[in-house]
């Protein structure tokens, strides 16, 4: 990681103008002092799910303390998982499920749990009639009854995988409204680079 080779002093990528001089300070929390997180949620029912490698690929990289992986349905992590949850805990919820023309139910419940600035990705949303409707609903702003998300308060992108025929994309929506109602910021750390 980074900061371990800054501590060890090997790292030379930060010896130009444009570095952050205080790497120390990245530590293993945000801004406001949490630990980043990923939430990914998958059933493994897929024939070819690969899902269930991701704690493995985190632990290769020594992320592993950043991901929690729970094996099962959506919708029963809303009483599992999410029941002892306070908003805004998740910087990142991956949902693949096949939940069809629910997407909107269940986004409208786990919406409040992504921090701003997190973000909500949904697989398979473009290639999957049913969830592609509602991906089309978030597209044209339809509102939460179509979409399970409060209008103005995300920014969305959808990306295709053309080399595959199913479970070939993903729709990722950025919460862009903070908890207090005011637009969500990124911070600046850099003038230049």
């Amino acid at each position: 990681r980074i900061v371990d080779l800054e501590r060890e002093g090997r790292l030379r990528m930060l010896d130009y103008p444009f570095g952050t001089p205080n790497v120390e300070e990245w530590g293993d929390a945000t801004e406001s002092g949490r630990r980043s997180s990923l939430l990914c949620i998958d059933n493994c029912e897929h024939q070819k799910e690969t899902a269930s490698g991701a704690v493995h690929v985190a632990r290769i990289l020594s992320l592993d303390g950043h991901v929690e992986f729970l094996r099962g349905d959506a919708f029963d992590a809303l009483s599992t998982h999410f029941a002892d949850s306070d908003d805004g805990t998740v910087d990142l919820l991956w949902a693949d499920f096949g939940l069809g023309d629910r997407v909107a139910d269940y986004v409208s419940r786990v919406w409040r749990y992504v921090r701003p600035g997190g973000m909500l990705v949904v697989h398979s949303t473009l290639t999957n009639r049913r969830t592609r409707e509602w991906t089309e609903a978030v597209r044209r702003g339809d509102g939460e009854g179509a979409t399970g998300l409060p209008p103005g308060s995300y920014a969305d992108v959808s990306l295709l995988e053309p080399h595959k025929r199913y479970q070939n994309s993903m729709t990722v929506v950025q919460k862009r409204v903070g908890s207090d109602g005011r637009p969500y910021r990124e911070p600046l750390y850099s003038e230049y680079a």
